[in-house]
């Protein structure tokens, strides 16, 4: 998936978010990644506990983070 943000000229946002993923030693997308990652999770912190897996990956696809394999 790819998504594509875009900011007003007099936005200062941008800049703020380049500075932060910089102070980071992100790039830019990396940075809005995080951001993204660490709303979501902040979502998921009501739902229930995770359930095990046999594998690192059978964890995370029995935990919603990956579709299984085709």
């Amino acid at each position: 998936m790819t998504i594509e943000i875009t900011f007003g000229a007099r936005e200062t946002l941008p800049v703020l978010l380049r500075n932060q993923a910089r102070l980071l030693g992100l790039t830019d997308a990396e940075y809005a990644r995080r951001l993204i990652v660490e709303g979501m999770e902040r979502l998921a912190a009501d739902s229930e506990p995770s359930e095990p897996g046999k594998t690192l990956e059978d964890f995370l696809v029995r935990n919603g983070a990956l579709y299984p394999k085709e």
